[in-house]
């Protein structure tokens, strides 16, 4: 008996003619074509490609509407980072600007225009890139929520025409341009403004092992800063006898340049300062003038001292997420014995090993300092528990195998992650390390047996990642549902020596 046959809608015939016509493009032998046609099919690809992104808007907006994420258990952006395999952050903007750029409803079911009219419309146009959308919505935003919303529609829509004609940077500079205009005299913004555009971003490393933070602060927050800087940063201080930055600054060297111990004009052997007294003072003064760091490097020294001494004293509490509040490094005894490679820390950061060997045995602040070496191969012996909860030590051990949430593709480090059992613990799962590994919180709720599921094990004797977990992908996703494993942590699986056949 024949199989029925499903019924063509409009949907299904227009995606067939899509794809034939892709496949069209694709078989094309372009080797011979003209100089024109070459440009034109540049020029008409870009245009239908930034078309399709516009129309894609509207689908996913009615999507959600109709519910498509209701039954998840997850947010629409994390259940559309496991449909498309797109990085959270990707998926979280394009569910914003699909309600930016989409028709919206009344409860009475009244149709209103998009709240970038302008722009969704030359994006389904083809005639501007989501550069420049990202432009325009990156000046809404700033704009002072002081600005009445008849400025704001103007502001869009003049915008929005510019870019048909424009690259995004001219586009920028336009945009810094208007917003001037619009807020001539600095009247429309408030101290609550202000504060809405506060954030501390670290970025890198380099191919240097450096890092960046950009810390953007209201008045308040460059005052704090102003009297660490002025307070730690002066020349002298955080300053070691070898010229490094020291974490004790109880035995520094004071505003006036006595030694710490000679408040009283005596020396450490409790004598009358007139004699070495003085010479002590004198040769404090003159190693305050030798400070060999910059300026710049004197207010980095006194930011993190005041940040390390913050944790030394413990105001942050004992444990996070089930590991100490200390600095936790890992390392394999291989890096360790040849003093090569990268440790990494609990919350991402990777370091020289040279740079692992200081702070495990000297740190500033006298900070506790945890210190986890692995095997060759990453794992851990057995080690197990009773109880449902991971022990600390558990969790130390999964940070020294997994460093990370084990998703695939996910970045979250080990001080943003839960312990997650592989087989649950209400099915019967056991609390041993062989069975544990991490799990963001996002990424753990995707574990679940509805229609985007996501399921768990660990990988078998004789698999190419034995011992690392797997994440199989929803059937709909993935019929075949073959267990994945997240290299972000472990990019040495990736990679094989240049000399090697």
């Amino acid at each position: 008996m024949d199989a029925p046959v499903s019924p063509v809608t409009a949907v299904s015939a227009a995606r067939a003619a899509l794809n034939a016509a892709i496949a069209d493009l694709a078989a094309l032998d372009t080797r011979t074509a003209g100089l024109e046609d070459l440009l034109a099919l540049i020029i008409d690809s870009e245009r239908a490609s930034r078309a399709l992104t516009g129309l894609g808007q509207t689908w996913l907006h009615r999507s959600v509407n109709a519910g498509a994420f209701t039954d998840t258990g997850l947010t629409c952006a994390d259940a559309l980072s496991g449909l498309l395999h797109i990085d959270l952050p990707d998926a979280r903007t394009r569910m914003r600007r699909s309600m930016l750029l989409t028709e919206q409803t009344t409860l009475t079911g009244d149709p209103l225009p998009p709240r970038m009219p302008g722009t969704a419309a030359a994006l389904r146009d083809g005639a501007i890139s989501l550069a420049h959308v990202t432009v325009i919505d990156t000046f809404l935003c700033e704009l002072s929520p002081a600005v009445d919303a008849q400025t704001r529609e103007r502001a869009e829509e003049q915008l929005a025409d510019l870019a048909r004609q424009i690259t995004p940077a001219t586009l920028r500079r336009a945009a810094t341009r208007l917003a001037g205009w619009i807020d001539a005299d600095g009247a429309l913004t408030d101290p609550a403004d202000r504060r809405r555009r506060r954030s501390f971003r670290i970025s890198g490393p380099d191919r240097h092992g450096m890092y960046t933070a950009v810390i953007v602060c209201d008045a308040e927050g460059a005052a704090t800063l102003e009297l660490v800087r002025e307070t730690l940063g002066k020349p002298g201080v955080t300053l070691d006898s070898n010229g490094d930055r020291a974490g004790d600054s109880e035995n520094e060297v004071g505003d006036c340049g006595d030694s710490a111990n000679s408040e009283n004009g005596e020396n450490e052997d409790g004598e009358n300062g007139d004699g070495d007294g003085a010479e002590t003072a004198a040769a404090a003064a003159a190693e305050r003038v030798r400070d060999p760091r910059t300026a710049a490097q004197r207010d980095y020294d006194a930011v993190f001292t005041a940040i390390t001494r913050t944790l030394a004293r413990r105001d942050l509490g004992t444990t996070h997420r089930g590991l100490p509040v200390s600095l936790i490094l890992t390392t394999t005894v291989a890096d360790l014995a040849a003093r090569a490679g990268l440790a990494l820390t609990a919350g991402g950061t990777a370091l020289p090993i040279a740079d692992l060997l200081t702070l495990a045995g000297n740190h500033p602040d006298d900070l506790d300092t945890w210190l986890c070496i692995t095997d060759l191969h990453d794992r851990p012996l057995h080690l197990g528990r009773s109880r449902r909860t991971a022990s600390t030590d558990q969790r130390l051990a999964l940070f020294a195998t997994d460093h990370g949430c084990t998703f695939p593709g996910c970045t979250a480090p080990a001080t943003r992650t839960q312990v997650h059992h592989v087989t649950d613990w209400a099915h019967g799962g056991t609390t041993d390390i062989g069975y544990l590994t991490y799990a963001c919180d996002r990424h753990h709720r995707q574990i679940h047996t509805g229609p985007l599921g996501w399921a768990t094990t660990i990988a078998p004797p004789g698999h190419r990642w034995a011992g690392r977990t797997l994440w199989h992908p929803p059937a709909l996703a993935d019929p075949t549902r073959e267990g994945r494993v997240n290299h972000h942590f472990h990019p040495g699986d990736l990679l094989h020596d240049p000399g090697s056949p």
